[in-house]
């Protein structure tokens, strides 16, 4: 019933008010807020939207409201012109409407012409509504409007997850088709800091016995001896595959390539992950690294390995070769480019073998 409801006052909405869209052919939009506040592999699914935007409209002006601590990450985007961060603690606490109005005002101050809503919940759209844009384009979560959803004044209707068998990243991509965009044909694309390459070059070359790292992303190739990046974590536990295995893993690609294996691990996850290293006799292990530094610990691995997770679409943004893990479906959530190669068992990460992965990561050494 509630369904119902929301779709006859859309409705009535388009009846009395028409789909208010910008004529972007004659009066392309000059200031442009995209929301994707969470998470990480989201967000990073989410940025062929700039890409696209920049490339047709060169001189607009992008900002992205995120939570405070993604804000690195759209730094690290050229195409991204401001990043405007929340504090979600604030927002489920006491100081809540505090928060929001605050941020309502930094939003309301840039006068944007455009909100490209890429999320879903209640209040993202209320973000939106509060920017003050004449044109907000949002998307219906899978058939299951919401009646924040009239915050916007167009919307997107997704399908059925369970039929739509697309990609995440040509689903956030569909907030452009309104205005005109074809098909998604960018991939996300990310990059450190020189001087954030320059820091992990040095730290790398001396737990590496390299006598020297070239400067400004040189190939992988200078790297004696080149190393595997493994990260065993995911934000969700069950896209973890089994900690023992990474540990034999660890232990069969150290027997049968020449290859050094540095472990990484996100925060909160150093207790079980410097076990994890002890296990593996891992060469180099780097507990939490920054968004930067895993970029560029990316840029110089021959090989990533690890669980459907961010930093899983992160190292493939940032130009790495990835050999994912997946317990699902990975049509929807594999990694974006060519030369990634993916384990999946739709039974679950339990039915994946160490020997199933091993030769599957053997096998794209090979084809390097």
């Amino acid at each position: 019933m509630g369904r119902w409801i929301v779709r006859k006052a859309r409705a009535i909405q388009d009846a009395i008010l028409g789909k208010v869209l910008p004529n972007a052919t004659e009066n392309p939009p000059e200031r442009i807020l995209i929301i994707r506040p969470y998470y990480l592999g989201d967000i990073l699914l989410c940025l062929p939207v700039a890409q696209a935007i920049k490339r047709r409209w060169p001189h607009a002006r992008i900002a992205w409201l995120l939570r405070e601590e993604w804000t690195d990450l759209i730094h690290h985007h050229s195409m991204v012109d401001e990043a405007i961060p929340f504090s979600q603690k604030r927002m489920h606490s006491i100081r809540a409407p505090a928060e929001f109005f605050r941020v309502a005002r930094e939003l309301r101050k840039r006068s944007f012409d455009l909100v490209l809503n890429l999320s879903w919940d209640r209040s993202s759209a209320l973000w939106a509504w509060a920017s003050g844009a004449a044109v907000r384009i949002g998307i219906e979560e899978y058939g299951r409007p919401r009646l924040t959803s009239l915050l916007h004044t167009s919307t997107v209707v997704a399908p059925e997850r369970s039929t739509d068998r697309r990609h995440m990243a040509d689903f956030y991509y569909e907030p452009l088709r309104p205005l005109g965009f074809e098909r998604r044909t960018d991939l996300p694309q990310i990059f450190p800091t020189d001087d954030e390459q320059r820091k992990v070059d040095a730290r790398l070359a001396s737990a590496l016995g390299i006598q020297h790292v070239q400067e400004l992303h040189p190939p992988p190739s200078i790297l004696h001896p080149s190393f595997i990046l493994v990260h065993p974590g995911a934000r969700l536990q069950y896209r973890e595959w089994p900690v023992e295995r990474f540990v034999e893993l660890i232990g069969e690609l150290s027997k049968k390539t020449s290859h050094v294996i540095v472990l990484v691990c996100g925060p909160g996850e150093e207790p079980w992950a410097s076990q994890l290293a002890e296990k593996a006799f891992t060469t180099l292990f780097w507990p939490a690294p920054s968004l930067g530094e895993l970029m560029a610990l990316t840029r110089r691995a021959v090989l990533f390995i690890g669980n459907e997770s961010g930093p899983m679409h992160l190292a493939a943004a940032a130009g790495c070769r990835v050999v994912a893990i997946f317990g699902t479906d990975p049509a929807r959530w594999g990694p974006l480019g060519s030369g990634h190669r993916v384990v999946a068992d739709e039974k679950g990460l339990e039915q994946i073998s160490v020997e199933k992965v091993l030769t599957v990561v053997l096998n794209g050494l090979i084809n390097q």
